[in-house]
């Protein structure tokens, strides 16, 4: 089988098995933005054109969905596995302030580039639903787009072989 014929049905596999797990939808409580980095679309943009020959995983999440609070753990697996010279991964929170993530955080340490989705970022990858992952590869290229938690043994799959194709 090609490298790519490969790559698609990995990432078939993954969508074909979207439908079995769980996505939050609602909102948080509103407030102002304090201390944790903001991206807006442009940010994102430029974090993805520095990444050129890496992949970038980014996480769409809330502190307020249990299937985020799921997901982190399994991100938290591919960060041990892949190094951030071959796989940049960004948890890009859509709560409304920042202090939800700090008192989760305090709790809940994590080894993740914790990000604020600021503007019109969530809309621009078409998230609907948390968690949401957009995976690029290296060359900046959408690779997967879709809501849901995965587990490892999908994800890692998925990123191995794009990781392979740098």
């Amino acid at each position: 089988m090609t490298k790519t014929l490969m790559k698609y049905a990995l990432l078939l596999v993954l969508a074909l098995a979207l439908g079995l797990l769980p996505a939050c939808s609602g909102g948080g409580k509103p407030g102002p933005q304090e201390k944790f980095e903001s991206l807006d679309m442009s940010g994102v943009n430029k974090r993805i054109t520095a990444n050129k020959g890496k992949v970038t995983l980014i996480m769409f999440w809330a502190t307020w969905c249990p299937a985020c609070k799921t997901e982190l753990p399994v991100l938290e697996q591919l960060r041990a596995k892949y190094p951030k010279d071959v796989l940049d991964i960004l948890a890009m929170s859509v709560d409304d302030t920042d202090q939800a993530m700090r008192e989760y955080l305090k709790t809940r340490p994590t080894t993740l580039t914790v990000l604020m989705a600021k503007g019109d970022v969530s809309s621009e990858f078409g998230v609907r639903s948390i968690p949401s992952l957009v995976i690029f590869d290296g060359e900046g290229q959408v690779a997967f787009n879709s809501s849901g938690a995965y587990p490892f043994e999908m994800l890692d799959p998925v990123i191995g072989q794009l990781v392979k194709g740098q």
